[in-house]
């Protein structure tokens, strides 16, 4: 049978795996299987991680005995809630939501609810009663009930323009963005003709108008104001009005 032994000695204390074993006379005897050092030359975290794996090694639960009864019961999600509450007010969004909850004289946190469903659609897209049932994974969220939701989706329906209105003028002062007013438009044109050329503008594909066996172009407009017209074909090639100059469409 092995067992660690502390031998003192004048120049120190030494650490030996002793074993005990019986010779041929039958008298119990000691040899020194290896002998790990002197104590001094290991570190008090040395000495207990050596052992914590020698128990380990031996079957033992450390864990059990060193009284560790903690376990892991749940996890919750903390920085979602903090970083897009603060953008929710950024975009002056909580007082839309207060002047919508005191309009209609709603008896629920309807910005809460909302906040809810935001994040789950940016933390990880789901159907509202998954949302439901998500909600507790969240800290700083408050409880909603699963009719909230739905409820908040039919104010969200009629204020649904002054709330991209108040977010795209928020953005628009915070970024200094110029707005541009843009018209566009596209159709397709069809040829009774299914012989297509590598690398050219008609190629076969799924025409507006069902013909797609038919090869044809796909036609679109671009105005950026009254007087400048872009026409702009399939696969990127340019045509300039008036100058009528063919080239690459460049991002």
């Amino acid at each position: 049978m092995a067992f660690l032994r502390v031998e003192n000695k004048k120049s120190g204390k030494y650490l030996r795996i002793i074993e005990s074993y019986r010779d041929n006379s039958g008298k119990t005897r000691q040899r020194i299987l290896y002998s790990l050092g002197k104590v001094e030359d290991y570190t008090p975290e040395q000495l207990r991680r050596i052992g914590s794996k020698l128990y380990e090694l031996g079957g033992g639960d450390l864990k059990q005995l060193l009284g560790i009864t903690i376990t892991e019961k749940a996890r919750y999600n903390y920085g979602y809630y903090q970083i897009f509450s603060k953008a929710f007010k950024n975009f002056s969004l909580d007082l839309i939501s207060k002047n919508i909850q005191q309009k209609h004289k709603l008896s629920f946190d309807f910005q809460n609810a909302l906040l809810l469903m935001l994040i789950e659609r940016l933390h990880d897209p789901c159907s509202k009663r998954s949302s439901y049932y998500n909600q507790s994974e969240y800290l700083g969220i408050a409880p909603v009930e699963l009719q909230h939701l739905y409820r908040v989706l039919d104010k969200l329906s009629d204020y649904n323009q002054l709330i991209q209105k108040q977010i795209y003028q928020t953005g628009r002062n915070l970024f200094n963005q110029k707005l541009d007013v843009v018209f566009y438009d596209v159709t397709t044109l069809y040829f009774d003709s299914e012989l297509e050329v590598e690398d050219s503008v008609r190629q076969k594909g799924f025409s507006k108008d069902g013909k797609i066996g038919k090869t044809q172009i796909l036609f679109c407009m671009l105005i950026l104001d009254i007087e400048y017209l872009k026409e702009i074909l399939l696969k990127g090639i340019l045509l300039s009005m008036p100058l009528k100059i063919y080239g690459k469409i460049t991002r």
